[in-house]
């Protein structure tokens, strides 16, 4: 037996065994290393987490109760298998809530839950409680007001009744809230010196008798208003004058369809206004019969005219030199009837003038016979009265 062990070759063999033994053990340790951090590393890549926020449902009776002070919103981590992860993100097959059924009315604090995640799952809910305030509920409805201020309104411009559509709201709330709203109205943002009418989805608001905003739900809770903004018109007649360059020799006549026409402006500008606008038209040129579109010239402190412009139908009656020969020739004619009237006035008064001359003649002839006539009679009385002398 001795012999064998001295023998060279027998530690070479066991040598070799051993080394076979070590190399074996150690790269099973190496092995077993390697699998576990493979596990460790594929456990983590299978488990994600994300965070979400989801809406906060109430379970109560809502019928009659009216629940506030709970958040609108809360976030949920959840953590678990990626696959799990990403469909309760994708699909939101789960909900958020707190129930309060078993509450009375009165302020409590309670404890956000959540239903319908996979149990593979873990999560976090933050806040994990809200404090809410339970209160019996009462509903009413309102007409919808307009709200403004009429300074922002420009000068001298008119506003009309606001129309408002749906014109009434309800509103819901606990009970003691309710009864506090006095008005809902609808706030208009008006610009300054606002010339245009308003029209705008509007935000509704519940005021109190002081105009403080009272926390109760609006359904709706926007309306459309309109409100008309306006200048105030005057209808007033037309006038239509002709206007051209003076050395232009034609008379014309104007005339159109249209006789007045509304003008817009502040009241202070309509009230000095005349009865009647004058709308001068260009009739430089024209040798024709035209019709011609006339703009409506505006008053000072005119914001705008309806109709703008008019149509004018221009008809020339005659030329300025036409008219100067026949007014020659009228003056000729009176010219020559004035001479006939003095030559027979001459001749009248010649006339009458040698008849004069021919009865004063007569007169003296008469007279001068008169004359004679007593002095024959003188005559033939003397010399009797001579002779009774004698």
């Amino acid at each position: 037996m001795k012999d064998f062990f001295n023998r060279p070759w027998v530690y070479r063999v066991l040598s070799l065994g051993l080394a076979v033994l070590l190399f074996v053990y150690v790269t099973s340790q190496n092995l077993g290393s390697t699998r576990s951090s493979q596990s460790t590393e594929q456990t983590a890549v299978a488990n994600t987490k994300e965070t979400l926020n989801e809406n906060l449902q109430v379970d109560a009776d809502l019928d009659t109760y009216y629940v506030t002070g709970y958040p609108k919103k809360v976030s949920i981590t959840i953590a678990g298998p990626n696959a799990n992860v990403v469909a309760a993100k994708n699909t939101r097959n789960f909900r958020v809530y707190i129930d309060v059924r078993h509450l009375k009315v009165g302020t409590h604090t309670v404890k956000i839950k959540q239903s319908g995640l996979n149990k593979s799952l873990s999560y976090v809910i933050k806040p994990a409680t809200v404090k809410v305030t339970i209160a019996t509920r009462a509903d009413k409805t309102f007409p919808i007001q307009a709200n403004y201020k009429s300074s922002k309104i420009a000068d001298g411009y008119l506003t009309d009744t606001p129309e408002i559509s749906p014109s009434t709201v309800r509103i819901s709330g606990a009970k003691s809230e309710v009864a506090r709203v006095k008005q809902v109205v609808a706030n208009l943002n008006l610009s300054n010196n606002t010339t245009e009418s308003f029209e705008q989805e509007v935000l509704l608001e519940a005021l109190d008798k002081n105009g403080n905003a009272v926390d109760v739900l609006l359904t709706p809770q926007t309306a459309h208003v309109e409100l008309p903004v306006y200048l105030p018109s005057k209808k007033i007649k037309i006038d239509l004058t002709p206007s051209a360059s003076s050395d232009d020799t034609k008379k014309y006549s104007l005339t159109s369809s249209v006789n007045s026409v509304t003008v817009y402006a502040p009241q202070a500008v309509l009230d000095r206004l005349d009865k009647t606008l004058t709308v001068p038209v260009d009739v430089k040129g024209i040798s024709n019969n035209t019709q011609k579109t006339v703009k409506i010239v505006k008053p000072d402190g005119v914001v705008s005219t309806n109709p703008a412009s008019i149509a004018v139908n221009v008809q020339v009656v005659q030329s300025n030199s036409e008219s100067s020969s026949s007014s020659s020739s009228s003056a000729s004619q009176s010219s020559e009837t004035s001479s006939s009237t003095s030559t027979s006035v001459s001749s009248n008064q010649s006339s009458d003038s040698t008849s004069a001359s021919s009865s004063e003649s007569d007169d003296e002839t008469t007279s001068s016979s008169r004359s004679s006539s007593s002095s024959s009679t003188s005559n033939s009385t003397s010399p009797a009265t001579s002779d009774d002398s004698e």
